[in-house]
């Protein structure tokens, strides 16, 4: 039996300028989708279009819920009135005790994690084919809040919820949730205060929090779109939670090793972006 492809397929892969959502778009259009890219750092996804060598792209803000609207109108508008697949991967992750939470922080992960994903769904859904699929990206942190991200596992949670809103308001549309374990190449961590890494990594250790193994982005992102395609090939059959999570147990190292080492790791990515 041939392996369907995403060929014909119009696709909109929100957070696509690096991680899963890069390597989404990336895939989706090595297996002949035309897709639309959205992300803040234009010069990121015009690098995705070059290596995809077809697409559009649109840079913008989605904390901003006008920049939804409009990213909404130029997509459907790019992809001629017709989406099959929509995957909604921004998202925002600061590293904060939840008692040091600020309300900006707050309003920001809430408007880009929660609030975002909503407003777009709701202005292409119009335009998503009968068939069609919105694909969500979750979190293993829901219903396992480890310190520091207590912001972002609320985020999630809520997305979550508002997922389960959107299906039972459309029962005849499938909305998707994908819950991604630890994974490499992502910019989940982007934005980690070092101070704060060595402070709360160790607990992250103590409680069982972090993989012994990584996924990486590229894997992740290629089983995504392949997933997808699949989808959308059997569209009789109803899509709700794709979990991919990395084969082992939790790591059980030395904490402060991890942290030293997760450390280095940013400071390196920080000097080759810079």
């Amino acid at each position: 039996m041939t392996e369907p492809t995403l060929a014909g397929r119009n696709v909109l892969i929100l957070g696509a300028s690096s991680g899963i959502g890069r390597s989404v778009a990336l895939s989706a259009a090595a297996s002949g989708a035309s897709i639309v890219v959205v992300g803040r750092r234009g010069h990121l996804l015009d690098e995705v279009i070059a290596a995809a060598e077809d697409g559009t792209v649109i840079v913008a803000d989605l904390s901003d819920p006008a920049e939804c609207a409009r990213v909404s109108a130029e997509a459907v508008a790019a992809l001629g009135g017709r989406i099959d697949a929509v995957l909604h991967a921004t998202g925002w992750s600061p590293l904060m005790p939840i008692a040091r939470t600020e309300p900006d922080t707050w309003q920001t992960v809430m408007l880009t994690n929660v609030i975002a994903p909503s407003l777009i769904t709701k202005a292409v859904l119009p335009a998503l084919t009968e068939d069609g699929i919105v694909a969500f990206v979750s979190s293993r942190a829901v219903g396992r809040p480890y310190h520091g991200v207590g912001a972002y596992a609320a985020s999630k949670a809520a997305l979550d919820q508002t997922l389960l809103s959107w299906r039972l308001e459309n029962p005849d549309r499938r909305f998707l949730r994908i819950e991604v374990g630890d994974t490499d190449n992502t910019d989940f961590a982007r934005d980690f205060d070092l101070t704060l890494v060595a402070e709360l990594f160790p607990q992250w250790v103590a409680h069982a929090a972090l993989a012994q193994r990584r996924m990486t982005a590229e894997d992740v992102g290629v089983f995504i779109a392949k997933a997808i395609a699949q989808g959308l090939a059997h569209p009789g059959i109803g899509l709700h939670n794709l979990v991919l999570h990395p084969v082992g147990g939790p790591h059980t190292g030395d904490g402060q090793q991890v942290a030293a080492e997760l450390g280095a790791e940013l400071r390196e990515q920080r000097a080759v972006a810079e």
